[in-house]
């Protein structure tokens, strides 16, 4: 059987991953945080756009499925949008259904 010769071991340790050592300066640093910053207050204080048929289109036909009433929109009836999402909140109302916590209040907080 033929041995496979290891030229790894030999060869310069050139390829080694390094990590960059970031922020190099105070400017870096500086900039960094301000753009940090502007990240979290952007997202704490930006108000955006809210379509009330997201509703429909998931936890709704996700309560339907769970439950065994609940209002489905014409797309559902006719079969032209796939279940597929929906499903990925009915393991939840179920769990809440096990220990009693169907509430109207938990439906809408999750």
């Amino acid at each position: 059987m033929r041995r496979r010769r290891d030229n790894y071991k030999d060869a310069p340790q050139t390829n080694k991953l390094q990590t960059p050592n970031f922020p190099k300066s105070d400017s870096d640093k500086r900039i960094f945080l301000v753009c940090l910053a502007f990240r979290i207050l952007n997202s704490v204080l930006v108000q955006s756009y809210f379509n009330p048929d997201e509703h429909w289109q998931g936890p709704e036909v996700a309560h339907r499925i769970a439950f065994g009433y609940g209002h489905l929109t014409w797309e559902w009836k006719q079969g032209i949008r796939s279940y597929l999402h929906p499903f990925l909140f009915v393991p939840l109302y179920k769990f809440l259904a096990l220990i009693h916590l169907d509430t109207p209040w938990f439906m809408v907080i999750n």
